[in-house]
């Protein structure tokens, strides 16, 4: 007959494995981002583009434009 999860056998060894495999496991991932997370934040930042507005008088539309898209907001 199998054990439950609540037996103590399998209390201890599901915290045996916790610390010896999956422990490590988590450790080194956990370095990895931080080492990704602190490459990317030593990058220089690039300028933010500054939009330009232009008011359409016919229509009551304004057009924000930038290097990315362009944009309508109706009003």
């Amino acid at each position: 007959m199998a054990k439950s999860a609540r037996a103590s056998s399998n209390k201890v060894n599901n915290q045996k494995l916790k610390k010896n495999v999956f422990g490590p496991v988590e450790t080194a991932r956990l370095a990895r981002l931080s080492a990704k997370i602190a490459e990317i934040s030593a990058l220089p930042k690039a300028p933010r583009p500054v939009a330009k507005a232009e008011k359409v008088a016919d229509e009551g539309v304004f057009f924000f434009l930038s290097d990315l898209s362009a944009h309508r907001l109706w009003l």
